[in-house]
């Protein structure tokens, strides 16, 4: 079997387990949208604040929201593969450590991606009001999103694998996984600020950090992540 086709073909399977269950998608639909309806309780329903206070508290609320929806979704991913050693039954079938990395980080952001294009217009419509928002701004939010997203699973399902082996799980990933995504927050954070008070990105060095810090920590995982499997 090529490369792509492993890939493909453990993507695949991740999906249809995610999708066909569906409460894992549940669960972490409504945790994000419990987030988003605590901001909006505890600070509006008016929102009394320029537009760029308006938009720091936007993106807060979205990056909040995704960043603990993430970590239940990677410790979830990694609980399937736990189950009856289902994790060796794919390294038997001689799925190579790196392809398997990288279906579970593609995975991953297509599930998260796809949580996150349906709950980013809903937040903003109780925050930002949706209809200010012009659909080249929200498509631009989308892939800064997206960028964010590709970070936070990078890092992730390394940490995530190792978590999985020991009894902590969801505390101990997020002990491990916040200290080190706390770059992808913070430029995703800026980026977004930028986005929904001006339409653009004013400061190129914060989409610089979250582009330059995704694609390093998605090599350094790629080449590392054999020692994670045979843990």
């Amino acid at each position: 079997m090529s490369v792509i086709r492993q890939i493909l073909w453990l993507i695949q399977k991740d999906l249809t387990l995610q999708f066909r269950t569906k409460d894992t998608l549940a669960l972490i639909f409504m945790f994000s949208l419990l987030v988003v309806l605590a901001f909006v309780f505890a600070i509006g329903p008016v929102f009394p604040f320029d537009l760029e206070e308006r938009s720091k508290l936007a993106a807060s609320i979205l990056w909040i929201s995704f960043t603990f929806a993430g970590i239940i979704a990677l410790t979830r991913s990694f609980d399937i593969e736990r189950a009856d050693g289902a994790i060796h039954i794919i390294r038997l079938a001689g799925v190579a450590p790196s392809n398997f990395y990288l279906s579970k980080v593609l995975s991953n952001f297509i599930f998260l991606t796809v949580l996150e294009f349906i709950l980013t217009p809903v937040s903003l419509q109780f925050v930002e009001s949706l209809d200010l928002v012009s659909a080249i701004t929200l498509f631009k939010l989308l892939g800064i999103l997206s960028i964010g997203t590709l970070g936070l699973c990078a890092v992730g399902v390394t940490l995530s694998g190792m978590a999985s082996a020991t009894g902590g799980k969801e505390s101990l990933l997020s002990v491990l996984l916040l200290p080190l995504v706390i770059p992808v927050i913070m430029a995703g954070t800026k980026c977004t600020v930028s986005l929904l008070s001006t339409g653009s990105l004013r400061d190129s060095f914060w989409i610089t950090l979250l582009i330059l810090y995704s694609l390093v920590f998605l090599t350094i995982s790629y080449l590392l992540f054999e020692f994670v499997i045979e843990g």
